[in-house]
């Protein structure tokens, strides 16, 4: 005989979701300040200020990419951020942007209508996968925040070389 489907907390569900936005949240303001930083320009914050997350990260590699003074070790630490976090933001769409559904089964999730799409697509869920979510997050806030430091710094540890340069 197979087990009925765990019902859902949908309280738990709830908290889990605004700790997971707040954290989103948080590293989308870490992305823009990056961008800002590496930008050098005070125009920067007008370029990029509440742009998409997609345009962040896009930011951010093309930038990074652009200054020779980041040393490689910071800028493949970000680069490897930058892909985390366009997998966590995919999954935080899910959440964000899906009303909680059930599958036939009794199955909880999110469900959403797509462009040019027929059929919603379906992602099921756990209260549990919610809260790694956001805990992904602030593990990527903390990542954001030791390039911003160095960023801020001039990435202490650089050696200029004999002409001066870096």
């Amino acid at each position: 005989m197979t087990e009925p489907p765990k019902m859902l907390d949908v309280q738990a569900h709830d908290r889990s979701l605004g700790w997971m936005i707040r954290e989103a949240a948080t590293v989308e303001l870490y992305l823009e300040t990056i961008v800002k930083i590496l930008c050098g320009s005070q125009y920067g914050a007008l370029l990029i200020s509440g742009a998409p997350t997609t345009r962040l990260i896009d930011a951010c590699r093309a930038l990074v990419d652009a200054r020779p003074e980041v040393p490689e070790e910071d800028r493949k630490a970000l680069k490897q951020v930058l892909v985390e976090a366009k997998a966590a933001f995919e999954l935080r769409n899910n959440y964000v942007h899906g009303p909680i559904a059930w599958e036939a089964n009794g199955i909880p999730g999110n469900t959403r209508s797509r462009h040019l799409k027929a059929s919603r697509d379906f992602h099921p869920f756990d209260v549990n996968d919610l809260q790694e979510l956001a805990a992904q997050f602030n593990r990527l806030t903390f990542r954001c925040t030791d390039f911003l430091m160095r960023a801020q710094t001039g990435f202490p540890g650089v050696q200029p070389d004999a002409d001066g340069g870096t």
